[in-house]
């Protein structure tokens, strides 16, 4: 689950290259081995020098358009797989494949063929009794109606087409796991708004717009599934998280009970003023959050470190937190809860609107589609 890196800069391409063949060319010469099978008629070239975390947002970004165009009826990409489409910020690399579909569907979703994604080397196509299938999650293509969905609300993007920015956030709220619906609402607040830490009233008007249209969606489904999780994944939503982790970590500290910490908020010292990621201004209290692309050497380093030592000098602690950690949700919420008064933990009441039917943190972070625990039962 590890997330995008942060090297990735504007020259890599993370476009899947897609053969499609016809029921003429199957007869004659299909695709190398070296081509995976995504759908009848559709294929993906791997790019060997590509990383792990490569593989997985291209492969993700692959099936989501091949979806599309196997579909039969007018469909659009939708929740996650617009989001990619959309380049949005996602927590999850590997998540479901979505398509909003004109009428109901006679199927609901539909299980994609396995492939797994080692840590080094080329991803490979395996069956369900190969070795390293148990730990090769299925990826499900799940086809909705999306009953308000309207023609201003989808956009045409190259070859395919997905919701807006601002409807894939607010389908995402109620169907993504929440860490991952936090992070893609992040994102889209922050493209809208551009906030600028230093004057935060400078986006206020374009973050109020968004919560006004979300406000409105959210008015014509009052009764959708996933209603509560949605209210409080878009209520929590905020421009100035800086990274998926940073979202990811706020919704861990939120599902905890924890109360809600300030995003880039200032900390003077005699280095001058930071902004550090999260706080509990009452508590003293800092979050960092470790992403790959703070330490490209050894002067990142050293300049972190005076960092750290100054906010500390005010009295601050300072905990940091990476990727890894957020792997083991239980032990980093265990962690950051002793940094709290024990009369005041034990008060704490977990958010119940963000969390997933089931959720137990030391099992890790779901990436599944929340939509195969809230279908009627019999719905397939």
């Amino acid at each position: 689950m590890t997330p995008r890196s942060s090297f990735s800069g504007p020259d890599l391409d993370l476009r899947p290259r897609l053969v499609r063949t016809t029921r003429s060319s199957r007869r004659g010469c299909l695709p190398s081995s070296a081509y995976i099978r995504l759908a009848r008629g559709y294929y993906w070239l791997p790019d060997r020098d590509a990383e792990r975390w490569q593989h997985r947002h291209t492969l993700s970004l692959a099936r989501a358009m091949v979806a599309q165009r196997t579909q039969l009826a007018a469909a659009c990409l939708s929740h996650a797989s617009a989001a990619l489409v959309l380049d949005l910020d996602m927590f999850s690399q590997e998540p479901d494949v979505y398509l909003a579909v004109p009428s109901v569907p006679r199927r609901v979703h539909v299980t994609l063929p396995r492939i797994w994604v080692p840590d080094h080397g080329i991803p490979v196509s395996i069956s369900d009794d190969s070795v390293g299938s148990s730990s090769c999650r299925g990826i499900t293509l799940w086809r909705r109606h999306l009953t308000t969905l309207s023609s201003n609300e989808v956009v045409p993007v190259g070859r395919v087409v997905t919701t807006t920015a601002l409807r894939t956030a607010y389908d995402c709220a109620f169907d993504e796991p929440p860490h991952n619906a936090l992070a893609i609402a992040d994102s889209v607040l922050r493209r809208c708004c551009r906030p600028n830490r230093e004057r935060p009233e400078l986006c206020q008007a374009a973050t109020a717009r968004v919560r006004q249209e979300w406000a409105h969606m959210l008015e014509r489904e009052p009764r959708r599934r996933g209603v509560a999780q949605a209210r409080a994944v878009l209520g929590l939503a905020t421009p100035f998280a800086e990274s998926v982790l940073e979202s990811a970590v706020r919704w861990l500290v939120l599902v905890l009970g924890l109360p809600i910490p300030q995003v880039q908020h200032p900390i003077d010292t005699p280095e001058g003023c930071w902004w550090v990621d999260l706080c509990w201004p009452g508590q003293r209290l800092v979050l960092e959050v470790d992403g790959r692309k703070k330490y490209q050497g050894s002067e990142d380093l050293w300049k972190e470190k005076r960092r750290q030592d100054g906010i500390e000098t005010q009295g601050w602690t300072v905990l940091r937190v990476s990727y890894g950690d957020m792997m083991r949700p239980d032990r980093l919420g265990a962690k950051i809860l002793t940094r709290f008064p024990p009369a005041e933990v034990a008060r704490l009441r977990p958010r119940q609107d963000l969390a997933w039917t089931g959720m137990r943190l030391e099992t890790g972070l779901r990436e599944a589609s929340l939509l195969g625990r809230r279908l009627p039962r019999g719905a397939g």
